[in-house]
């Protein structure tokens, strides 16, 4: 999913013809695809999907109680195998596990929702998506090393750094992640 549209990059860079519509509508994949990288997460989902989870794995060994979530789930979810009575952690979305308050987990569980941190992606998260866009525009016309580059096949290839200004709006939404034991 692409976190803005191809009217509002061409509002925000000042791109008044439909020339570079192509490249622009594929810089904005580019800039929505390294802004999930670089944060670990995604910022919307369209659809519910399914995750499975086995016991041995995904569950808290402190707590057996809590299935810890591989991603961010945005809502509560439509379905848990066994309908269980469970609360959510936080307690406000995006959610990273799920409490069991009455009932038993299933092995596996499976859980439908929609897995991602928001179901569209916040305003900042969509300013920094515009914002590396236009700048892998801008770069096209460089003679620097550090070139956007357009293969034959039509992927984009970006520089390997990011705009401090886009770094410092994306701080906040970067995913820790931790291991547990097996």
């Amino acid at each position: 999913m692409d976190y803005t549209t191809l009217a509002a990059l061409k509002s925000f860079g000042n791109f008044d013809t439909s020339h570079d519509d192509e490249l622009l509508a594929a810089l904005i994949s580019a800039a929505s695809r390294m802004i999930d990288n670089h944060t670990g997460r995604k910022f919307g989902a369209e659809a519910e999907t399914s995750h499975t989870f086995a016991r041995s794995r995904h569950w808290d060994p402190f707590d057996g109680d809590t299935l810890l979530l591989d991603e961010d789930l945005a809502d509560e979810p439509s379905f848990i195998t066994g309908s269980p009575t469970v609360t959510y952690l936080p307690s406000e979305p995006p959610y990273w596990g799920i409490v069991l308050t009455e009932g038993i987990w299933t092995d596996p569980t499976v859980v439908t929702g929609y897995w991602a941190y928001s179901k569209q992606a916040p305003p900042d998260v969509e300013l920094a998506c515009l914002r590396l866009a236009k700048w892998g525009y801008e770069l096209k016309n460089t003679t620097r090393g550090d070139a956007v580059v357009v293969t034959t096949q039509g992927a984009v290839l970006l520089p390997a750094a990011l705009p401090a200004d886009v770094v410092a709006m994306l701080a906040p939404y970067r995913r820790v992640k931790m291991a547990l034991p097996r």
